[in-house]
C-alpha cells in the first residue's frame, strides 16, 4: 500500500483512484509519479549574446531577436552560436567567444542573418 506523501501526489497529478492508489507499493507508486512528471523540453533556438551596444540599442537588437526565435543570453556560454558586438565590445567576450569558436557578428551582420537567413561571411 502507498504511503501518505504519494497517494496524495497520485490523487492530485493522475486520474487514479484511491483504490487504484492503495493497490501499489511506495516503490511502484513513486516510479508513477516519476513517470508522469513534465518532461524538460531543450531549448533549441540559435542562441546570441550582444555585447558593446548602448542600453537602447541592445534592448532594440534583444527584441528583434527575441522576435525572430533567438534565444538572448547575457554571457558567453557553451552553448553560444553568435557574439554581436557594437563598437565598444568586451574584448574578454570577444576572445573567450573567439576560443570556442562562436562566430561574431556586427550589428549590420547579425540583421542580415534574421532577414536572409544566410549566415555573413566574417568581414
Amino acid at each position: 500500500m502507498a504511503s501518505e506523501k504519494p497517494t496524495m501526489i497520485l490523487l492530485s497529478k493522475s486520474d487514479m483512484s484511491k483504490e487504484q492508489i492503495s493497490a501499489l507499493s511506495d516503490s511502484e507508486a513513486w516510479k508513477f509519479i516519476y513517470s508522469i512528471r513534465a518532461v524538460k523540453v531543450k531549448d533549441t533556438r540559435l542562441q546570441v549574446c550582444f555585447t558593446g551596444f548602448g542600453a537602447s540599442k541592445k534592448q532594440e537588437l534583444i527584441s528583434f531577436a527575441n522576435a525572430n526565435t533567438f534565444k538572448v543570453v547575457s554571457s558567453v556560454t557553451k552553448k553560444l552560436d553568435f557574439l554581436c558586438g557594437g563598437e565598444n565590445a568586451g574584448p574578454k567576450k570577444i576572445e573567450k567567444s573567439e576560443a570556442q569558436g562562436v562566430q561574431f557578428l556586427n550589428e549590420k551582420q547579425f540583421i542580415q542573418l534574421i532577414e536572409t537567413g544566410e549566415v555573413p561571411n566574417a568581414t
